[in-house]
């Protein structure tokens, strides 16, 4: 689903959506920041670095922005993180945050070359309402998952 489809997101989640910095640390632990519809040439180059055509950003904190306990959400995304390894996909550490401070940030992963259609299934598994989706061109854009 895209962003101007029809969704049960409220306006200003997607707002927050929309303006967070998604931090990515590279292999070397140099880290980057993502926006949505924002080129990425630090994302660009770690693609290329890899052959990767294309790259998501997600987690499994909080399902449907509804709060979890710590213990839950670290539960949660270590079983994601453990799905996509375990398919051999490469998985680099993000965090997803607000920069106005509304929303706590949250833990995520960004895996290169994971099929957009596994994306969409494992997102919707896991109660996530939206993650980003970028492909060879290096722009992040926000994809609705409900």
């Amino acid at each position: 689903m895209s962003i101007t489809e029809s969704t049960t997101i409220s306006p200003e989640l997607l707002r927050i959506y929309r303006a967070s910095d998604y931090r990515v640390t590279d292999e070397e632990g140099r880290e980057f920041v993502m926006h949505v519809d924002e080129p990425s040439s630090m994302l660009g180059a770690l693609m290329a670095r890899y052959g990767a055509r294309g790259a998501v950003f997600v987690s499994a904190y909080d399902p449907a922005s509804e709060p979890r306990t710590e213990a839950e959400n670290q539960a949660a995304q270590a079983r994601l993180e453990q799905e996509i390894v375990a398919q051999g996909y490469r998985v680099f550490a993000g965090v997803g945050e607000d920069p106005d401070g509304g929303c706590p940030g949250e833990p995520c992963l960004l895996v290169l070359d994971w099929p957009r259609e596994k994306v969409l299934a494992l997102g919707q598994a896991y109660g996530q309402n939206a993650l980003l989706w970028a492909g060879t061109d290096a722009v992040p854009r926000l994809i609705l998952t409900r």
